[in-house]
């Protein structure tokens, strides 16, 4: 009895199986056989096996405390949802191993096929920089693209998935840049459009360009079109082939098209040049360099869209079987245009074009921002010192090009409005104030256009506009001072083109809508006419219209 009260004396433990410095322990096999029936080891191994669970039941709770604060701030860096991608990789860091991670990572994301997966991978991609988004799409398109690397094989090359499209400006030049930098230009062509009214210094920069680049530049220089419309043909267009000099151009349009008809001079040097050869290459997606710091429209674009062909366009690829399908992005229904350098600045573009001593056209030095064909290109204003203002402000002088397309414009907001109804937001349409306008709807438009409810002598000054269009809230403060300045028997009306049709029963050739804001003038004296505005979108330009079309009546 001795002898066990000294044991337990000199043992001392506690209730919950610990000594006095707290630690847990066992018996030892002499103790053990002390004890015929064990029951003091069993207790503390029960003890010890309960802490155990404890112990467990902590972890896990932690482990639950820790994966949400991750996510939560996986959700809020940057203040967008996503960018899983981008917090993997430090730019300051030079590690390559990081960088290997990334682009495998990235090589995982497909192209988009609907307009959810497209929002999320633009949230992925506009946390990255230029050079990773350029290898994405190379890889997706073409290196990671087994089809298309059989059809190479087979074909040779007679289609190419991705382009670069170009008019050799800053940006562009930092894109050409990247893609030689990373081993892609040899594979990725380079298609620039030669209006016949470029600058000599333009000319000669293709060259310096063509050289600087070598042997991994493929590239491609379209020309106008000619287009002939024979009467015999009521109207219908008849590709009649390429315009090869000023000259010809001039001969077969007139000297002064791009004043009379920008739009239709911009078709016959731009538009369809490179839709043809975007269609004859087979193109999935191009690359261009436009910027959100560019302002207008532009300021509102993302990494990645989709543009959609025409429902009329003549040459839109025929539909298979399989291409029938709900993809709203089939290759069959349009193209992909790839923005890599949208969230750059003008000072961010220079800046790389200096450090990296990539050529660029020597109009710059003079102190042109932005340079296009001869005659719609000047110096910039100097009072203009905002940087989106500033860049482009000696561009399209006394000519009306801050426009928004109104098939592609009207194509992102209706997936955009579908995106938001499955997602269950909440659709809200900017409002664009003008109280001395008339709101015209498709049942108002017929009386008071057509048939004139107004005055006899009055005008109309009528917009065609949408609430989403960058360019027309740009606007919307000239045409509600238009209103206010109540000039004599004018009034001022618009027409939201968004969520209603113009009235067919309306004489379409007097109602062109191509693009958004667009203007017309409409009359009855001394029979019913309709004149678009092709002028500045600016007050006092408008105004000077207006006075002089009232006084020419």
């Amino acid at each position: 009895m001795m002898a066990r009260r000294h044991n337990s004396r000199s043992q001392s433990s506690s209730k919950d199986g610990t000594n006095n410095d707290g630690h847990h322990f066992l018996e030892s096999p002499s103790s053990q056989r002390k004890s015929p029936n064990n029951s003091s080891l069993a207790r503390r191994a029960m003890v010890i096996r309960k802490d155990m669970n404890s112990i467990q039941k902590i972890k896990c709770v932690l482990g639950l405390v820790m994966i949400v604060v991750v996510m939560s701030l996986l959700n809020n860096i940057g203040g967008r949802q996503h960018h899983v991608l981008s917090e993997r990789y430090d730019a300051n860091d030079n590690n390559s191993a990081a960088e290997t991670e990334l682009l495998q990572a990235l090589y995982d994301l497909p192209l988009p096929t609907t307009q959810k997966e497209l929002v999320d991978l633009n949230d992925e991609l506009a946390g990255l920089e230029p050079k990773f988004i350029l290898q994405w799409a190379h890889h997706t398109l073409l290196a990671g693209n087994h089809n298309y690397l059989r059809s190479r094989e087979t074909n040779g090359w007679n289609s190419h998935p991705l382009v670069q499209v170009t008019s050799f400006g800053p940006t562009g030049l930092v894109i050409l840049d990247q893609l030689s930098k990373y081993n892609l230009l040899d594979t990725v062509p380079v298609i620039t459009m030669d209006t016949l009214h470029l600058f000599k210094e333009s000319y000669v920069f293709y060259d310096t360009v063509q050289s600087h680049y070598n042997s991994t530049l493929h590239l491609t220089t379209t020309k106008p079109v000619h287009i002939a419309h024979p009467p015999e043909l009521d109207g219908d267009s008849v590709f009649k082939g390429f315009i090869s000099s000023k000259v010809e151009f001039q001969d077969v349009y007139s000297p002064t098209l791009w004043k009379t008809d920008p739009r239709y001079y911009t078709k016959v040097t731009k538009i369809d040049p490179l839709q043809q050869k975007l269609e004859e290459w087979q193109t999935i997606m191009w690359i261009t360099g436009r910027r959100r710091s560019q302002g207008g429209e532009r300021e509102k674009l993302d990494v990645l869209e989709f543009d959609s062909f025409p429902p009329d366009e003549d040459n839109r690829r025929v539909r298979s079987q399989e291409d029938n399908n709900d993809n709203p992005f089939h290759s069959s229904k349009g193209r992909w245009k790839l923005n890599p350098l949208v969230y750059w600045s003008y000072d961010q573009v220079w800046n790389y074009i200096k450090a990296n001593e990539v050529p660029y056209n020597l109009l710059y030095d003079l102190g042109f921002t932005s340079i296009g064909d001869e005659m719609t290109t000047t110096l910039p204003k100097k009072s203009h010192v905002g940087d989106a203002i500033y860049e482009r402000s000696g561009r399209f002088v006394d000519l009306n090009r801050t426009e928004c397309g109104l098939h592609s414009h009207l194509q992102k907001i209706k997936a955009l409005k579908k995106h938001h109804e499955e997602a269950g937001e909440e659709w809200t349409v900017p409002e664009l104030t003008c109280e001395k306008c008339i709101d015209l709807n498709e049942d108002t438009f017929l009386e008071t256009v057509e048939n004139n409810n107004l005055r006899d002598d009055s005008l109309l000054l009528l917009e065609f506009y949408s609430p989403f269009c960058g360019s027309c809230q740009e606007f919307a403060p000239v045409l509600n001072r238009l209103a206010d300045y109540q000039i004599p028997n004018t009034v001022v009306a618009r027409f939201d083109i968004t969520e209603q049709n113009i009235p067919k029963y309306i004489n379409q050739e007097l109602f062109q809508v191509e693009s958004t804001p667009t203007l017309y003038l409409v009359g009855h004296s001394p029979s019913f006419y309709a004149e678009m505005y092709s002028g500045k979108h600016e007050f006092d330009a408008i105004l000077q219209w207006l006075t002089k079309k009232r006084n020419s009546r």
